[in-house]
């Protein structure tokens, strides 16, 4: 069996009964259930061994910008925009979008985003982040980061647990006092490879809870 996959494990065919007790049918019948419950426990031994998180097949997604995002208007919201993804297991990019991450398994997930943030002057001035889920903004989900020095790079980080269901998608959405501050993008330059406007990992972390709760 390779390491990197568990060996997966079929319903057993067992044989027809005999009318009357007949020992090569039962020997037959303790063999194919002896294989089928051998094969189950080293199968599940796997999963609960020191190394078992190997074999668990977790809906996963990393996406990023490599374009800079400016901010056309004040007080505006614009939502956080990818144009790369990297991983995609089962959450993806909805379908025509580059903003609303799209999940296929129902379950409670992580998101962390951190945007490289650039300011073109040296007024004070705030940028905005916030989540907002099938649409709706999450209440108490805001994030502000306010710069105030001259072509100065800063990082603003936003990371939450949500619960989605399946078809469920995330957006997080942005908006900021002064034009001059966007979301800075640079191509690779030696030494050092090219630096995103953005990332948002995401990890499946639970199964959704029963009730689901309100948002704020």
């Amino acid at each position: 069996m390779a390491l990197e996959q568990l060996l997966k494990i079929a319903v057993p065919a067992l044989p027809l009964a005999t009318l009357q007790y007949d020992r090569p049918y039962q020997d037959q019948l303790n063999n194919v259930q002896r294989l089928f419950y051998t094969r189950f426990v080293n199968a599940f031994n796997q999963i609960t061994g020191p190394l078992g998180g190997q074999y668990i097949d977790c809906p996963n997604g990393l996406f990023f910008n490599t374009w800079e995002q400016l901010f056309a208007a004040t007080n505006t919201m614009y939502p956080v925009v990818f144009d790369a993804t990297y991983l995609h297991n089962a959450v993806q990019l909805q379908a025509g979008s580059t903003s609303k991450i799209e999940v296929t398994v129902g379950g409670v997930y992580n998101f962390q985003y951190t945007g490289q943030v650039l300011s073109d002057s040296s007024s004070a001035k705030t940028i905005y982040l916030w989540i907002a889920r099938n649409g709706v903004d999450i209440g108490y989900s805001t994030r502000g980061k306010t710069v105030s020095s001259n072509n100065h790079l800063t990082d603003v980080a936003w990371g939450f647990d949500i619960d989605l269901d399946v078809g469920d998608y995330i957006e997080l959405r942005a908006s900021v006092t002064d034009t001059s501050l966007h979301l800075h993008a640079e191509p690779a330059s030696a030494p050092h490879p090219g630096i995103p406007s953005g990332v948002m990992t995401v990890n499946f972390i639970a199964p959704l809870p029963n009730p689901r709760p309100t948002p704020p």
